[in-house]
């Protein structure tokens, strides 16, 4: 019997069936996890999305659905309204049919040291609150086991901050003070991951630096008492105070994450070459002596999508694809492992509006081996 996947969208879930990945897709699946929904919220200034789409919304339509919603102050977040999450049906899918870069001269891609290994996962599902989610949680126990058993980071080196009742609770207070030590405590040749599961939007730019005009921001599980916090908040905590010769890879599985990290250079693959990631008068003060590398679910302007499995625990899609490309033991380049993932969620998604970036803090070749 062909297997069938259930989404939160309503919109034609399309495999190949005779696709080579597909017996891939259902095994990772089945052994590793799925997703949740999502909800959006914009007005003028803001725009606010709820991680995972339940319902197929336009960009314009929506902005002008939540006109009538008050937003707060420059970083923060008033109320989540007529949010889909509680109501929206799962949607079975009954059809299983049809669903070389060149890069210059840059810097080398650093090979697996012998430094430390330490890592900052976060998953908050915002639970209670109306814009609460279910999929953040389990993807931190998704992600967990691929760094300590795939990737060989020691259990006692890795911080969890989970709105689960049992760990440290993602306020924005614990969060930040966690970049900072993730960042603070890094030498030459240490190896670092950061991991975000949860709500991302975007704010209205006040500094210059954003190519689009405005700045992204993640919500931490207080963000209605604390703020949210922006990415030039993340990007002097956690970026500029990186060791030389140390190594950051983040992962952003949140909507509106495309530059989330702030990093001068974003890979166009249409192009097939970096592009300013930030304006060029703010290249310089975001540049970094350390190799920092960050993937993102979605380009800015968009939201990221969740998928489940029948029985199975809901998780976010891009975390999905990134433990099934990055489970590899092969010693794949960036190049491979970018355009693998992007054609994982393809194929589970041939109609997804998401599209996951990569971006750095100085250009690499990317055509070399990838270490996390």
């Amino acid at each position: 019997m062909k297997p069938s996947l259930i989404l939160h969208r309503p919109v034609t879930l399309l495999i190949r069936s005779n696709s080579t990945m597909l017996p891939k897709i259902v095994e990772t699946v089945l052994h590793s996890f799925p997703a949740a929904p999502d909800l959006r919220q914009d007005h003028r200034d803001h725009i606010i999305t709820c991680k995972r789409r339940w319902m197929s919304v336009s960009w314009e339509r929506s902005r002008i659905q939540q006109e009538e919603n008050t937003l707060e102050g420059h970083h923060h977040l008033a109320r989540f309204s007529r949010c889909p999450r509680s109501s929206g049906a799962p949607y079975l899918n009954q059809h299983m049919s049809e669903a070389s870069f060149y890069i210059p001269m840059f810097t080398q891609p650093s090979p697996p040291s012998p430094g430390r290994k330490r890592a900052l996962l976060i998953g908050i599902n915002y639970k209670g609150q109306r814009c609460e989610l279910r999929g953040c949680n389990n993807d931190i126990h998704n992600i967990l086991p691929c760094l300590i058993n795939q990737w060989e980071y020691d259990p006692t080196d890795i911080v969890q901050l989970i709105d689960d009742g049992y760990r440290p609770p993602p306020t924005r207070q614990n969060i930040l003070l966690e970049m900072h030590r993730l960042a603070s405590y890094s030498r030459a040749g240490d190896s670092m991951f950061f991991y975000f599961s949860g709500h991302g939007g975007q704010v209205r730019d006040l500094d210059g630096d954003e190519v689009d005009g405005y700045d992204e921001f993640i919500c931490p599980v207080d963000y209605q008492q604390s703020g949210v916090i922006s990415d030039d908040e993340i990007h002097e905590i956690m970026v500029k105070p990186l060791a030389a010769g140390s190594r950051l890879t983040a992962l952003f599985d949140s909507c509106h994450s495309g530059t989330v990290l702030d990093l001068p250079y974003l890979y166009d693959s249409r192009q097939r070459t970096f592009v300013d990631g930030v304006t060029p008068g703010a290249r310089i003060r975001k540049h970094s002596q350390a190799q920092v590398v960050c993937f993102s679910g979605c380009e800015d302007c968009e939201e990221s999508e969740s998928i489940t499995m029948p029985g199975r625990p809901i998780g976010g899609l891009m975390t999905f694809a990134f433990i099934h490309v990055f489970s590899c033991t092969q010693a794949l380049t960036f190049q491979n492992r970018f355009e693998q993932i992007r054609a994982f969620i393809r194929e589970i998604l041939p109609d997804a509006r998401q599209h996951p970036q990569f971006s750095c803090s100085n250009p690499l070749d990317i055509t070399l081996p990838f270490y996390i």
